[in-house]
């Protein structure tokens, strides 16, 4: 069940309670009166959830909500994969390849080389090892059977991120017998490694060592050959990195052969071939060769080269291995961009060539051309030709005679199988899909799924039954398709399919990773081809930089004057009239939208409706929406720019990586990502019409905000929301839910809501909670509901069918599933009532109760602070050097948070507190990581304890009143210390102080007032220093805020072994309003919002303080 209260009006007070499951029957669910609009941001940064929420005023509410069954998510299949399953088990045959690398490397290894003790290898049978480059899941070095199942995978080899690229066999007589292979890859160097360029290559052992502590990379199967790695000449660091988003992948390394212990490396760039000895781990020397690429050996231990346009051969003297001859010219001048070499047994020679081919082209042991392999061709988008191969790189022959292709690309990544006699397509292993997952069924075929990935995308035909799928068209390449709107944060891949007026249309809006782009494209499919039709959004991206598109001078003359383009967004619009595909100047709109205030101008998070409207969540100030004025015979949408629709006003920027979205909705209703003023920005939220309607906490928004989040507390709780799963979808009938959308949360889960911000479901469970493992095996049907998608599954897609199933693309592999249960969504009947004065203080009055409950419950015996005594040569009043507190002080727990350590990891934070007495002194002294913990701004002194911070100490100073007193009594008072304006400013609260009149105070809200008889100033009596804490432990900065206040201030006899009650605590804020209270003993303290309630003291809470001798 899923509760919420509104105002009169229909605007959002409460989220009262959110998928809360009740048996049948009658239940009452309570509200303590606040509400859930403030958002306390320093407790969110600490890792704890705290709403300082404010007391509603008296009057009529209204309570909506909604009731469901139980949700299943039914797996339906994984069409871009060949694992099996497609996701990671404790099984090393589970997954597929790499995820961000297609695949470069494949070998051959004959049955009985691997050793298979366990027989969980299948090391008697002969397979195949497929290396890829960079990966962050999946394998970077994956062992298959010569069917193409997968027996054995490892992430990592030689080092963090790296699989391998290139991989040798060495068959010669004098080999060591220990090794069956090698691999390597060079890697472009990074903050791990001092951004040093490196080889890194390693021996796979027939018979495994021990087993390295990072099981990603492997169980002790392979052990470096140089160690450590050979620095590669040249500049290290990731802005001399190879291509490893796009297509083609351009490494250091270029070749690898092997031959009776000796390894030779080939550096295309560096034209040097290397030498070493594997068994002595040492290197030979170089030798210089123009452009070096695949390696490898024949039969008679001769080296082949391939280089730029033809195959070498050198003779290798045993004794000087780097000492090369005059090479023999084998294959000359027949080649276009050769890659990888493979010699087989009788001498045959197979290399993958790119230029206008891609093809294998297998030449005579005296290099005379015998066939091709594969149909000739450079890349193209269009219909998908499996007869095709795609940037062919490694290559091998198996022992059924079956060649093995690597195709280093990612539009599909591929692995071909074919009769090297003759040429035909043998079989196919398509996928894995990028890091995060990715796919969008399409709406009218849901046989049919559109996949993007960093250099394209494609249509793949799903298999019914749950198996892979299979390509039908490239429909995009980015080497052939940037038009000018790519940069950090945008111009990614279309994906996301929508039908218009009979046309398939594709966007690129919803395939941002954590938020909306700075710009989005619309693409019209015809024939397998998408061709680009409109655009909008940031003519920035998402660093700030102008996109080239907007770069010339005709663009420059069409903007708004008295803009700097380079550093100032403007928002565009763009057509394709003439139907060029390309941004000409005539058919860009321009608008400079109103700045936001103190945060200037912000354009960006665009979307794309379903009437293939732009939504701009931030176009300024406002979030706007750009319908079609009309539509061509050609598929081509019109828009104007001045013409948009305002969906809300006084929009935020996103408060962390995630948010800044806009869905528009029926009747008027709009969602947003990252909520409009006066909503807080840390949550979702929506508006009617324009007007601002509905909020939903989300205290950590987005994917560095999860890092420090706790586990969720209750259901329904927000963790990390990143980005919206596509537009709303209709709840199935005969559910009356009306229209349903979902964000993606950082931590594996996904939250489903009603367009009008009614809460419905957590799908998925978060990664940190322990779900259910995912299965071992990929069965049609199962229920995924207790599992979790896991942190950083960036890419969901929610999908209703023209039948009205409703489909779900998520995962790190790109599972499908089938979520039954929508129609089962029931709204419940609005009820309304009538809350008064009475009822909210006596909800307030039952919050002090609960706490007692619980202290009764959770504590057998009342909290007790030693307070010691301190002898001279320890007294504190000095503010040079203090000597107390120190390693014998007894400290007392205020609370525990969390921090942020780097962008990973935390580190708990505790605010501890400590009392003594040194002659007619007290000292307080808390110890905490907040170095402005007391800024207050004092606007009103009484209230002081409303305006900021603050360090507060509640004292009973009568040793003979009742202990459990409910109320305050005389000599109970309070001692509230802030800084105000950079001036240490105390004061000493006396509820009950008789014959006082002329320093009494009353405080009053609209549900109560009460009056205390003394409120002083007694700032000139205490003394107040702040230092770093020298002896904090954990690598955290903490600092120590030292009070000292007379005796007599307080009226405080305290003699040896006497008890009284007290407390001790801070109050947070942001300088200007408190937002947090936080004490030793009394937990009863989250109110924030009602001034009588903030000053009353309630020693019935408080614990004990025991005076030393």
């Amino acid at each position: 069940m899923t509760l919420v209260i509104d105002d009169p009006n229909g605007r959002r007070v409460r989220n009262l309670i959110s998928e809360t499951p009740f048996p049948a029957g009658d239940h009452i669910a309570w509200w303590d009166g606040l509400d859930d609009v403030g958002r306390d941001t320093d407790a969110a940064t600490h890792g704890q959830y705290h709403i300082p929420g404010k007391i509603v005023a008296p009057g009529r509410y209204v309570v909506r909500g909604l009731v469901r069954p139980a949700i299943r998510i039914a797996y339906e299949g994984t069409p871009y994969s060949n694992g099996a399953p497609a996701w990671q088990t404790k099984d090393r045959s589970s997954e597929w390849l790499a995820n961000h690398s297609a695949p470069s490397a494949v070998l051959f290894v004959p049955g009985g080389a691997i050793s298979d003790p366990a027989g969980v290898r299948s090391g008697s049978s002969g397979q195949v090892i497929v290396g890829s480059y960079f990966t962050e899941g999946g394998s970077g070095l994956a062992w298959l059977d010569l069917d193409g199942h997968k027996r054995w995978g490892q992430m990592w080899i030689g080092g963090g991120w790296t699989g391998a690229t290139q991989l040798a066999r060495d068959t010669g007589a004098h080999r060591s017998t220990d090794v069956y292979a090698y691999a390597a890859t060079s890697w472009h160097g990074d903050k791990y490694n001092g951004n040093v360029r490196e080889l890194r290559l390693n021996a796979l052992l027939s018979h495994p060592g021990a087993k390295p502590k990072d099981g990603r990379l492997g169980t002790g199967e392979d052990v470096p050959v140089l160690d450590p790695p050979y620095r590669i000449p040249g500049t290290g660091g990731n802005a001399d990195a190879p291509d490893v988003t796009g297509y083609t992948q351009r490494f250091d390394l270029t070749g690898l052969a092997a031959h009776d212990g000796v390894v030779v490396v080939a550096f295309g760039r560096l034209n040097q071939l290397l030498f070493i000895d594997a068994a002595r781990k040492t290197v030979l020397g170089t030798a210089t060769v123009r452009d070096p690429r695949g390696l490898s050996f024949d039969a008679a231990g001769r080296l082949l080269v391939l280089t730029t346009h033809g195959v070498l051969r050198f003779r290798i003297a045993a004794s000087a291995p780097a000492r090369l001859g005059a090479p023999d010219v084998i294959v000359a001048a027949t080649l276009e961009d050769p890659q990888y070499l493979y010699v087989d047994a009788d001498g045959t020679l197979y290399v993958s060539d790119w230029g206008q081919s891609h093809q294998v082209k297998v030449f005579s042991t005296d290099g005379k051309l015998l066939r091709a392999i594969g149909h000739p061709g450079k890349p193209a988008v269009g219909p998908y030709d499996p007869l095709h191969m795609n940037h062919p790189a490694g290559i091998t022959l198996d022992e059924r005679g079956r060649l093995w292709v690597a195709e280093n690309d990612k539009t599909p990544k591929r692995i071909s199988v074919w009769n090297a006699a003759d040429g035909r397509l043998v079989n196919a292993f398509y996928g894995p899909s990028r890091y995060g997952g990715g796919g969008a069924v399409d709406p009218v075929d849901p046989g049919r799924l559109f996949h993007a990935d960093e250099g394209g995308g494609m249509e793949l035909r799903i298999d019914p039954s749950g198996g892979a799928g299979v390509p039908q068209a490239v429909y995009f390449r980015t080497e052939s398709g940037d038009i000018g709107l790519t940069g950090k944060g945008t111009g990614t891949m279309p994906e996301y399919p929508i039908h218009r007026n009979g046309s398939l249309y594709l966007t690129n809006a919803h395939a941002s990773e954590i938020s909306g782009p700075p710009s989005a494209i619309l693409w019209r499919v015809d024939k397998g081809i998408a061709h680009p039709v409109a655009a909008a959004g940031s003519t920035l991206d998402g660093a700030g930089k102008l996109l080239p598109a907007f770069s010339s001078a005709a663009m420059r003359q069409r903007m708004p004057s008295g803009v700097a383009p380079e550093r100032q967004p403007l928002l565009f619009v763009w057509s394709d009239d003439n139907g060029d595909g390309r941004l000409d100047a005539g058919e860009v709109q321009f608008l400079k939208p109103a700045a936001t205030g103190r945060r200037g101008l912000l354009v960006g998070g665009v979307g794309v409706g379903n009437d293939l409207s732009f939504t701009i969540a931030n176009a300024g100030n406002v979030a706007l929406r750009l319908a079609p004025t009309g539509i061509s015979a050609h598929g081509v949408p019109d828009y104007a720019i001045q013409g948009g629709e305002i969906l809300a006003r006084d929009v935020q920027p996103p408060a962390s990586s995630g948010g800044g979205q806009v869905l528009v909705g029926n009747d008027g209703w709009t969602v947003l990502t990252t909520p409009p003023a006066p909503f807080a920005a840390q949550g979702v939220g929506g508006a009617r019409n324009g007007v601002p309607m509905w909020s939903y906490p989300s205290l950590w928004p987005g994917l560095h905000a999860s890092h420090i989040a706790p586990l969720p507390e209750f259901p329904g709780e927000l963790i990390g929301t990143t980005r919206v799963l596509g537009n709303p979808v209709d709840a199935p009938s005969p559910s009356n839910a009306g229209q349903l959308w979902a964000i993606n949360g950082n931590e594996g889960q996904i939250y489903l809501f009603t367009i009008d911000g009614l809460f419905v479901a957590t799908l998925f469970r978060d990664a940190r909670t322990q779900p259910e493992p995912l299965p071992p095996r990929g069965i049609r049907g199962a229920d995924f509901a207790s599992t979790s998608l896991l942190p950083e599954c960036f890419h969901p897609v929610l999908t209703e069918t023209a039948d009205g199933k409703v489909y779900l693309q998520a995962g790190h592999t790109g599972s499908l599933f089938r979520l039954y249960g929508l129609d089962g969504i029931r709204r419940l009947p609005d009820a309304t009532m009538t809350v008064t004065s009475r009822q909210l203080a006596d909800a307030q009055r039952q919050a002090v109760l609960d706490e007692l409950a619980r202290t009764a419950t959770t504590t057998l015996h009342p909290g007790v602070l030693e307070v010691e005594r301190v002898t001279d040569d320890r007294i504190t009043a000095r503010t040079n050097d203090p000597d107390w507190p120190d390693d014998a002080t007894r400290w007392v727990n205020i609370d525990t948070r969390n921090i942020l350590v780097g962008s990973w990891a935390r580190r708990q934070v505790d605010t501890d507190a400590a009392l003594a007495i040194a002659r007619d002194r007290l000292l307080i002294a808390v110890r905490t990581d907040d170095p402005a913990l007391l800024e207050n701004s004092g606007d009103a002194l009484q209230n002081l304890f409303k305006t900021g911070g603050g360090i507060d100490l509640m004292l009973g100073t009568d040793a003979t009143a009742t202990p459990d007193r409910a109320h305050a009594v005389k000599g109970d008072e309070r001692l509230l210390v802030a800084r105000v304006q950079g001036r240490t400013t105390a004061i000493l609260y006396r509820p009950v102080e008789p014959g006082s009149t002329a320093d009494s105070a009353t405080f009053s809200s609209p549900l109560r007032t009460i009056r205390f008889d003394q409120v002083i100033d007694v700032s000139d009596q205490v003394e107040l220093t702040q230092d770093a804490d020298v002896n904090g432990a954990g690598g955290t900065k903490r600092f120590i805020y030292r009070l000292s206040v007379p005796l007599r201030t307080l009226r405080l006899a305290a003699p040896a072994g006497a008890s009284l009650k007290g407390d001790i605590g801070v109050l947070r804020g942001n300088g200007i309003e408190t937002l947090q209270r936080a004490y030793w003993s009394n937990k009863a303290t989250g109110l924030v919002s009602d001034v009588p309630s903030e000053a009353e003291l309630t020693p019935n809470l408080w614990g004990t303080f025991h005076f030393g001798r």
